[in-house]
């Protein structure tokens, strides 16, 4: 069941959320049916994020991870991370998820490298931190994540 709370943890970080999938803001509009200008308003936080359009949106994030799995497992961690599950992570984990994402994410929206160089490096990065267990990495690159 989707919550307001959810809502609003999203909301609040769908900036971070979107550079870890590595679309633009035209992209992830046209892949919800709304405009880049919506999108922009929505990450700059001009318009409450509503809940048929976050519906929308995780549905195309979830349609990605799946299609894409070796390519999403940043994204994956984020929302897990973030939106659907943030008191299973400590600040210190969340903060350094929110950094690495935020340095590597350029990387792919530059189109100098592809989402699987990436998220390898990044996954590479965060074990090396020590920011996420050994369990969570795991079970983010065998599939087992899931919403809860």
């Amino acid at each position: 069941m989707i919550t307001e709370e959810e809502i609003k943890r999203f909301e609040e970080k769908f900036p971070v959320i979107r550079n870890a999938v590595g679309w633009s803001a035209e992209e992830f509009g046209e892949k919800i049916g709304v405009s880049r200008q919506t999108i922009n308003n929505l990450e700059n936080r001009k318009y409450k994020l509503t809940k048929t359009t976050y519906i929308a949106m995780r549905y195309v994030l979830d349609d990605e991870m799946e299609a894409h799995p070796q390519e999403t497992e940043m994204l994956k961690l984020v929302l897990d991370s973030f939106v659907d599950n943030p008191s299973k992570y400590s600040q210190e984990a969340k903060d350094k998820i929110y950094k690495e994402t935020n340095l590597l994410s350029p990387a792919i929206k530059s189109k100098n490298s592809n989402r699987k160089e990436v998220n390898k490096e990044w996954k590479t990065i965060l074990i090396s931190l020590g920011a996420i267990t050994a369990t969570a990495i795991s079970a983010i690159l065998i599939g087992t994540w899931r919403r809860k």
